[in-house]
């Protein structure tokens, strides 16, 4: 079961008072996840940027199982956050960059979720600073073969989104391979797939943004160059 689900919601950007109003934060999380809460440091994940985490992992979860099975509803209650491991001593500062990326998350500080729907369990590493949540999922708790990055960017329309996004996975995704015919095109399912000289590679990827923010993560990319 090889996919791929990231997600990046631009904390900004959000109305913490909805957040935490229980009509709005109910579509999101389950009792069991609100229980889950209050088993948690508040002071270290408070409850506007754990419902949000919570959206974010949810969202990456179901882009990777969607890739998979084509039926899948994004009911975000049904997506059940189980875990959450808070880093230790964990501070939210700004992001310092306008860009950063990587393979794994060995060097970075994470949250780190376990998420089920319909008796699948998938694995999370989530990156918060004060201006973006951000997640990526995967099938072990093994990221070392996932390629992900984030980047800020200035002009925050839907098209331009899209555009800086794909542009941005490619750049990295050809640096990493050494491959400089690399595309990235939407499959019959709407689901965006890596191409080389138009043939289908067996390296999954996952696409998001929100407002300033685009973020991508690509399975697999050690073997691009045998494909």
């Amino acid at each position: 079961m090889i996919s791929a689900g990231n997600d990046i919601v631009s904390l900004t950007a959000i109305n913490v008072t909805r957040t935490k109003s229980p009509e709005f934060y109910q579509k999101i999380i389950s009792p069991a996840e609100k229980a889950l809460f209050d088993t948690l440091d508040q002071e270290a994940l408070p409850f506007d940027r754990f419902v949000w985490l919570l959206w974010s992992v949810k969202e990456s979860a179901y882009k990777y199982l969607q890739r998979l099975d084509h039926g899948i509803v994004f009911t975000p209650v049904k997506f059940e956050v189980r875990s959450i491991a808070i880093p230790p001593a964990y501070s939210y500062t700004e992001s310092g960059a306008g860009e950063i990326s990587g393979r794994g998350f060995g060097n970075f500080s994470t949250f780190k979720a376990e998420v089920v729907f319909a008796g699948r369990k998938l694995f999370s590493r989530v990156i918060i600073y004060h201006e973006f949540v951000s997640s990526v999922v995967n099938h072990s708790d093994d990221f070392e073969g996932v390629y992900w990055g984030i980047k800020r960017i200035k002009d925050t329309s839907y098209k331009y989104q899209s555009f800086a996004v794909r542009e941005f996975a490619l750049a990295k995704l050809k640096e990493i391979s050494g491959l400089n015919n690399l595309a990235i095109h939407k499959n019959d399912e709407d689901v965006p797939v890596l191409l080389n000289d138009s043939e289908l590679f067996a390296a999954p990827i996952s696409l998001s943004h929100h407002e300033q923010w685009i973020a991508f993560s690509c399975q697999s990319l050690a073997n691009m160059a045998d494909n």
